[in-house]
């Protein structure tokens, strides 16, 4: 069914959503200090989720829209693999300079700052894959189902 292969990656984006929310929860200069902890673990949860979300769109999402015959198709998905692949260092960079709790603490308000840009990339990014990239594997998965008219299936009345 179409929507089966882009259901998985859609609640990974709500997991992704969840960690979001739960960071921005502490996102504020008079909380960070004291749930720095707290902050640094959700942090790694997200990261994990995040990188989860990456395998399972290089296995599931990009080889079916790069193999399509659409060029519409293909110049999206490329488009769409390309910013990821500009935007990955940027992210695991932020990772790395945030390894801990003291780190946080130590400077808050360039934490403050980086997180939030961090965060609504990470929105809009979602937002656009589920309006403009997953739907071209749903209609992917549709146009490979064909034309059902001369089969055997037959429809029960209710």
């Amino acid at each position: 069914m179409a929507a089966l292969k882009t259901a998985p990656l859609r609640l990974q984006h709500d997991a992704l959503r969840q960690h979001m929310a739960a960071l921005k929860k502490h996102l504020n200069p008079f909380l960070l200090t004291q749930n720095a902890t707290e902050v640094r673990a959700t942090l790694t949860q997200l990261f994990a989720e995040f990188g989860k979300h990456l395998q399972a769109e290089a296995r599931d999402l990009y080889p079916t829209l790069a193999s399509s015959t659409d060029a519409d198709t293909k110049a999206v998905a490329e488009r769409f693999g390309l910013e990821m692949k500009q935007t990955l260092p940027r992210m695991a960079e932020f990772n790395r300079h945030w390894p801990d709790a003291a780190s946080i603490r130590a400077n808050a308000s360039q934490f403050l700052k980086e997180a939030d840009g961090m965060t609504k990339w990470l929105e809009r990014r979602i937002a656009a894959e589920n309006a403009q990239l997953y739907p071209l594997l749903d209609k992917s998965d549709v146009a490979q189902l064909g034309d059902l008219t001369g089969s055997d299936l037959k429809i029960a009345r209710i």
